[in-house]
């Protein structure tokens, strides 16, 4: 009992810090986001020395010896400064109007994902924790395409419900993770009914396939081979990219020819393994953008 009390303050205390740091952001002139980005990302750098440790250990797992200790070191840096920017970039995104932020977001390929989604055909649309992937996600939206996501929200309940709430503010709806039978539930049913769904995939799963990734085995998630199966639905890869500023590209590649054969099992595993090809190919392209650096991918 006095643990989840603990725990209870703990979560409280961190929503008010969490709410009071984010709005003070938000009444701020926006010309000073991207100071208060590099400034934020070099505090969270200076005190996370077990995030630098997980991070180092992901470089040295995908790219070997290529880099020199203080190339390492440097990447590090930018990964933590880079996504911290985009934590302050969202607030951002909340205040302004979705016309005035779709002028900040060249797409790649946009019409033909549209043109599909118009015929209402069901449609997955592969990613990965990269770029600015809520931006990503609120672009499409704000284009007009039925999308919606499932997502893992935040441990602490406080903090979890507010996310939520300026989200749907802003007209994202996303598909909570927490209750994994409910969230396959309402994702088929999303499918069914002819919409988008987007699903980040680079984050190890327990279940699923084994692909190879930077040169390493790891266990993926097969819901994107599964779900595109069962509804044959058409699959595009949606991925952001940062540019300069607050500007960002997205680049949607598609709809992907995938495997169909009798062999059901082979074909998620070999269909899992082409877009884990396509996200090491853009992680490649910005590796200090991939937030999954983060976590233990390689295990």
């Amino acid at each position: 009992m006095r643990r989840k009390k603990k725990e209870l303050i703990t979560d409280i205390l961190g929503y008010l810090f969490f709410f009071a740091v984010f709005n003070f952001i938000r009444i701020l002139p926006c010309i000073l986001y991207g100071r208060i980005g590099s400034i934020a990302g070099r505090f969270f750098y200076i005190i996370s020395p077990s995030l630098k440790r997980k991070i180092r250990k992901n470089i040295i797992a995908a790219y070997g010896n290529s880099f020199s200790p203080e190339e390492k070191t440097l990447m590090i840096k930018k990964i933590i400064e880079k996504n911290t920017f985009f934590f302050i970039e969202w607030a951002l995104w909340v205040k302004i109007a979705p016309e005035k932020a779709l002028k900040l977001i060249e797409f790649k390929n946009l019409e033909t994902l549209k043109n599909v989604c118009k015929s209402k055909k069901p449609v997955i649309l592969v990613s990965a924790h990269l770029g600015n992937f809520p931006l990503m996600i609120a672009s499409l939206i704000y284009s007009k395409l039925p999308v919606t996501w499932i997502a893992r929200d935040a441990n602490n309940m406080y903090l979890a419900r507010y996310m939520d709430r300026i989200r749907r503010q802003k007209g994202i709806f996303a598909i909570n993770k927490e209750n994994l039978n409910q969230a396959i539930a309402k994702s088929l049913e999303w499918l069914k009914n002819g919409n988008a769904l987007c699903l980040l995939i680079d984050q190890h799963s327990g279940k699923g396939t084994q692909v190879e990734f930077f040169g390493n085995i790891v266990q993926a998630p097969t819901g994107a081979a599964v779900f595109s199966r069962k509804y044959n639905a058409d699959v595009f890869g949606v991925f952001i990219r940062h540019k300069h500023g607050f500007r960002h590209t997205i680049f949607i590649e598609g709809p992907y020819k995938l495997l169909k054969t009798n062999n059901q099992d082979d074909d998620f595993q070999k269909n899992t393994q082409f877009f884990y090809q396509r996200i090491e190919y853009y992680v490649r392209q910005s590796p200090d953008e991939w937030f999954t650096w983060m976590h233990r991918r390689f295990r």
